[in-house]
């Protein structure tokens, strides 16, 4: 391939893996903006108590209950394919169908027709009962700060890696061309998706220690820098003895 179709292409990919790049930031930093509110929603429906009122306003911030009638359910417990859905008959004010999380207590023992009670907190179906066994559904805003924060954590260092790639792609084509791929690219790759799957163990270690969304964000700033600081010493080590530092060859920024 000539000078000139390696500048074009070099051009073409790094004008696509920049607006990726982009899009991915775009994403993430809603997803940041939006943790706060969600936070703020956990934490007032931990806090929330039975309506007083018998007809409650719409998206009332308290528990009150709505009766339902079931008109399919749906268990799947497969390794690849797992669905637990009780789908319910039109009914003004409440959702047609609520993700339940899990077959028991009470989903695997409704059947279509059934009667049930649905307790709502704001338009959250969060807890269906029927003959004294109820059980809490997936549709509720605990643990939705953690997961939108863990999605935009993810997608920062990717979104980076990207935009920054493809920037440069762009910016020295020609360059790029004749010289081929710097070699530091690699690098900055394993970095940023070593980053990506920093998000799991800061997920963990949250939960674990319930240090909420802010913990979540520490920990994961915390593992980024070791992860760099790990693959440099690896690569460093891999030239051998005498081999020059590799910041000073090909920074890794």
């Amino acid at each position: 391939m000539s000078t000139r179709r390696h500048t074009l292409w070099n051009q073409t990919w790094g004008a696509a893996a920049a607006l990726l790049g982009l899009a991915a930031l775009t994403v993430a930093t809603l997803g940041l903006a939006a943790v706060p509110g969600a936070a703020t929603d956990e934490r007032q429906y931990l806090q929330a108590e039975t309506c007083a009122d018998a007809t409650p306003a719409p998206h009332a911030s308290c528990l009150h209950a709505r009766k339902a009638r079931v008109a399919t359910v749906v268990i799947r417990d497969e390794p690849k394919q797992e669905e637990f859905t009780l789908r319910l008959h039109k009914t003004p004010g409440l959702p047609q169908e609520i993700d339940m999380g899990g077959e028991g207590p009470l989903l695997e023992r409704l059947e279509a027709g059934d009667d049930v009670t649905v307790t709502l907190w704001r338009d959250y179906a969060v807890v269906v009962a029927r003959d004294g066994i109820a059980q809490e559904t997936a549709d509720t805003p605990e643990d939705e700060a953690e997961s939108i924060l863990a999605v935009a954590l993810a997608l920062i260092p990717l979104g980076t890696f990207l935009l920054h790639t493809g920037a440069s792609a762009c910016a020295r084509a020609r360059a790029w061309a004749d010289t081929g791929l710097p070699a530091v690219l690699l690098l900055r790759l394993k970095w940023a998706l070593g980053s990506t799957l920093c998000v799991l163990p800061a997920v963990a270690l949250a939960d674990l220690a319930d240090l909420g969304p802010v913990g979540e964000a520490l920990v994961w700033c915390a593992m980024v820098p070791l992860v760099r600081h790990y693959l440099v010493w690896k690569a460093v080590r891999g030239q051998g003895r005498h081999a020059r530092p590799l910041a000073t060859e090909s920074p890794v920024r």
